[in-house]
């Protein structure tokens, strides 16, 4: 009876063993602890090696179970993978544990804006509720240059830029820790936002992007631009019956969230690359199978191009596309057959895109960022009313 009740508890054990989560480890060092575990997996979250990172997150679960930092670490390894439900379960667990865990409250503000958006939701709404963890984690460890940070990165994920400015600076203003190089970047560009001033809020939540797509430089042109308008001027009164964009001023809905609606295509900027196609814009025709290629990145060579349709569209220069073909290049990294010299040298001409001051090269590969595309388009529209 006894061997039985001894096999009974030992079964139970095991079973235990199995279902309660990580394994205790035992250090294998001083500094074998939770705390450092945890610091070297956000050091590999940082460089984008998740697998890495979570390997640090669960030897630190293991290593003390209670450590909020683990529960941390599983919340940024979701939020990197969108996971945003796990996301937000882990970090739970972690204030559970410690309310007072200040990494805590800066990951919950980035799961926060990161959700936000992918969800398309209003923008005040989400902003406002990441804006107090970043402020309790402030409260709770004044000197943290990170709760700035991403406070800024949030804000300006937004459209909010005199705020995020007003944050970086105070991630420049404290001069120390590895973000103030980050934080000036982000300044650096967004002050350049300010600079090409997008005047619809379409406009300024592209401005925010690293890279855009063809679809959003269509939005721009016609949005920021107001294209339809230039051309209607130029070329006689639009159709009556043209299918017109919705308003980005009365549309809340984030760039990439609109549902299709009657009569639409699957794509969300069907509306306005409809309208795009039919302006007949060189530069952003169809592809060769037959899709527009929304999700394209633009090249400031793609760019060039539809630059140099947009002169030909309000102009009565006929020989614009081949104005400067057979000419050498001027370019060290643009050869003269490229598919869009011409368009390079007639952008640079005109003033209406750079190469690079310092070089010489044009970058024609390098993707255009939401900023540098608002800039070109201001140009743009100096140009044209030159034209006019």
């Amino acid at each position: 009876m006894r061997s039985t009740q001894n096999l009974i508890l030992i079964l139970v054990l095991l079973w235990a063993a199995a279902c309660g989560g990580p394994r205790r480890i035992t250090p294998q060092s001083p500094l074998d602890s939770a705390q450092v575990q945890y610091d070297r997996g956000v050091q590999a979250l940082a460089e984008g090696d998740l697998r890495v990172a979570q390997a640090q997150f669960d030897r630190a679960h293991g290593l003390d179970e209670n450590f909020a930092g683990s529960f941390v670490g599983d919340a940024l390894v979701a939020l990197a993978q969108g996971d945003h439900f796990r996301a937000r379960q882990a970090i739970e667990q972690a204030l559970h544990r410690d309310d007072r865990f200040v990494d805590a409250h800066i990951a919950l503000g980035r799961i926060v804006a990161d959700e936000g958006l992918s969800k398309g939701r209003n923008s005040s709404a989400w902003l406002e509720e990441s804006t107090r963890s970043y402020v309790r984690a402030g409260e709770l460890e004044p000197e943290r240059a990170d709760a700035d940070f991403y406070l800024g990165q949030s804000q300006a994920l937004a459209g909010d830029v005199s705020a995020a400015l007003a944050s970086y600076q105070r991630v420049i203003g404290r001069n120390r820790g590895p973000l103030v190089v980050l934080a000036m970047a982000e300044a650096e560009r967004l002050q350049v936002i300010q600079r090409a001033a997008p005047g619809t809020r379409v406009g300024s939540r592209i401005a925010a992007k690293d890279e855009i797509t063809r679809a959003e430089l269509v939005v721009l042109l016609l949005e920021e631009m107001k294209l339809e308008q230039l051309v209607s001027q130029r070329r006689g009164p639009d159709l009556a019956d043209a299918f017109r964009p919705p308003s980005s001023e009365s549309d809340e809905t984030p760039i990439g969230q609109q549902e299709p609606g009657p009569g639409r295509l699957k794509g969300w900027a069907d509306p306005w690359v409809q309208r795009a196609l039919q302006l007949g814009l060189a530069g952003l025709e169809p592809l060769p199978d037959g899709s527009f290629g929304e999700d394209a990145v633009v090249t400031r060579a793609n760019f060039a191009r539809v630059v140099e349709g947009i002169l030909s569209l309000l102009t009565d220069d006929d020989d614009l596309p081949t104005r400067y073909v057979g000419e050498s290049s001027r370019f060290a990294d643009v050869r003269e057959g490229h598919f869009s010299y011409n368009a390079i040298a007639l952008s640079v001409d005109r003033g209406i895109m750079r190469p690079d001051p310092v070089t010489g090269l044009f970058r024609p590969e390098a993707p255009v960022s939401g900023a540098e595309a608002l800039l070109i388009i201001r140009e743009l529209q100096n140009a044209v009313r030159m034209e006019f």
